[in-house]
């Protein structure tokens, strides 16, 4: 997706969280996150665009000390953190550099993609937290949101940090399963270096993984029961890879 959509959807994504989040009791509890209640969830959003704006005006990982302390409810803070975020990537471009965690991609562009993306996963976590069920996702934003998790978070992520993720890496060794969504598909295959993500389904896949856009992004992400979407072959290890998953998805 372009840079202006992912702008759109990330405002879009943040009023359907913070109405979720604040249609939820204080003190509820968000089943996806359990040790957070839904003002936690709602605060952590806050300090995480805090933390990425941050990031932009320092060009280094922030500290404590670098975080603003806004005053006012939560929803207060979390609206004025939100405006300054949306006027740092207007003021800036997608095209500017800042410091990011993420090696390949150095630029403003990044964090607008990866907030919009959190967004949106925290969004279907406030819904839970209010006794709702999760909301449908643009199909086109979700497919962007399963690509990303795959390719940074799951392929980049656990070769950048094989060494904290040796074990899980070892023990899912061999595994080999496809994820499907409208037009799009993957494969992911771990070894003890990584889990190599390749797009289109591999004919050695042990499993395949079926489900809509959305659907397949909030697996993904671990808001929806490994048993959400279809599988076709070994169901096993697709539940295999789901758990692995946990390793990459907070």
């Amino acid at each position: 997706m372009d840079f202006p959509a992912l702008r759109t959807r990330l405002v879009d994504e943040a009023a359907r969280f913070k109405a979720a989040a604040l249609a939820a009791a204080p003190d509820a509890p968000v089943p996806t996150c359990p040790e957070w209640t839904a003002t936690d969830l709602l605060d952590h959003v806050t300090e995480t665009y805090d933390h990425k704006i941050q990031s932009m005006r320092l060009m280094r990982a922030p500290e404590d000390a670098d975080m603003p302390r806004r005053a006012g409810a939560p929803g207060e803070r979390f609206d004025a953190a939100l405006a300054d975020l949306l006027a740092e990537f207007d003021d800036r471009g997608p095209d500017s550099l800042a410091y990011t965690w993420y090696g390949p991609d150095q630029t403003v562009g990044f964090w607008i993609r990866r907030l919009a993306h959190e967004t949106v996963v925290h969004r279907a976590d406030a819904e839970l937290a209010a006794g709702r069920a999760i909301g449908p996702v643009e199909p086109a934003f979700a497919l962007d949101g399963a690509d990303e998790m795959l390719q940074v978070m799951v392929d980049w992520g656990s070769r950048a940090h094989r060494r904290h993720l040796a074990a899980e890496l070892e023990a899912h060794a061999g595994l080999t399963v496809a994820l499907a969504a409208g037009d799009a598909s993957w494969t992911v295959q771990v070894g003890p270096a990584g889990a190599a993500v390749t797009a289109g389904t591999e004919a050695d896949a042990q499993a395949e993984v079926h489900g809509t856009p959305g659907e397949l992004l909030m697996w993904l992400w671990r808001r929806l029961p490994p048993e959400a979407l279809t599988v076709k072959g070994d169901a096993a290890k697709a539940a295999e890879l789901y758990e692995l998953l946990g390793a990459f998805a907070q």
